[in-house]
């Protein structure tokens, strides 16, 4: 994969390093936004977009989340993610119908991995980079 460059989006007059990210369902291929949150342990969606992707949500593993809002019950699937539209890996997404916040997340469990994430605030910009090994 190339170097990729995302601007970050503009709500409310808040900047915020959301991507466009491609998720595998077993039904479908769709796009989504996403915030990359270096905060967040794990990758949190909203319940809609398990339901776009064709998934039972109650299908994944069970797992609680606690964070600064307090604890959630969630359900972890493992999805093809594509920052690229071409290169696909398996990432641990939960879907949680509690999860109601404006943005999906992407955090550090498994998505942070295969890349190097370069915040460039100043610049309202983010850059991936697929790490060499």
């Amino acid at each position: 994969m190339e170097e990729k460059k995302f601007s970050y989006l503009n709500k409310n007059n808040q900047w915020f390093p959301v991507i466009d990210i491609s998720l595998q369902g077993p039904k479908r291929i769709r796009k989504f936004k996403a915030l990359i949150d270096s905060g967040a342990s794990f990758s949190v969606f909203r319940p809609e977009v398990a339901k776009l992707l064709g998934l039972k949500i109650e299908k994944g593993k069970l797992i609680y989340l606690e964070g600064i809002g307090g604890r959630i019950l969630g359900y972890i699937h493992k999805l093809n993610l594509s920052v690229d539209d071409k290169n696909f890996f398996k990432c641990n997404i939960v879907f949680s119908y509690e999860f109601n916040v404006s943005f999906n997340l992407l955090g550090r469990n498994n998505f942070f991995e295969p890349f190097i994430i370069s915040f460039f605030e100043k610049d309202k910009k983010v850059i991936i980079e697929e790490l060499k090994q």
